[in-house]
């Protein structure tokens, strides 16, 4: 979150540190309505057990129009992730994990979908989690989405 702008090759290079060191991997995606967009933030957090960590993140923009109501923000949040954890599963050798923004308790308008989502992700293969120990999407992410000037 240090505002640094990486290339991918630039990044690739950078999270070299991290998956030779054998940090794990934890992906989560929120987003926001700003006017007539829906602007997204991918957080992807290298961590070990025991030491610190790092934090990038990816935003994106999207037309609300398409991607307005709830449910197809909670499925657009979780295939971000997951073209993510796809994309970079291939260079980063331990465990890959996606955090969904989706709560679990009734109270949570997204706990419609949570059932739905984690098949999404265990069916590729993926171990993931959702709230209260989805803090990748609900601490990281959501500080960056929610910290930005639109």
């Amino acid at each position: 979150l240090s505002g640094n702008i990486y290339t991918y090759e630039q990044f690739l290079k950078v999270i070299s540190v991290y998956t030779k060191e054998q940090y794990n991997l934890y992906i989560g995606t929120d987003s926001k309505i700003v006017k007539n967009k829906v602007v997204t933030v991918s957080a992807l957090c290298f961590h070990k057990p025991g030491s610190t960590g790092r934090v990038f993140s990816i935003r994106k923009r999207f037309s609300k129009d398409k991607y307005g109501n709830l449910r197809s923000r909670m499925f657009l949040e979780a295939y971000l992730s997951l073209e993510l954890a796809m994309e970079l599963e291939s260079v980063v050798p331990t465990k890959i994990e996606i955090h969904l923004d989706v709560g679990s308790t009734i109270k949570s308008k997204t706990s419609l979908y949570e059932k739905e989502l984690q098949a999404l992700v265990l069916g590729q293969g993926y171990d993931c989690k959702v709230k209260p120990d989805n803090w990748c999407a609900s601490a990281a992410a959501h500080k960056v989405v929610n910290n930005q000037n639109y």
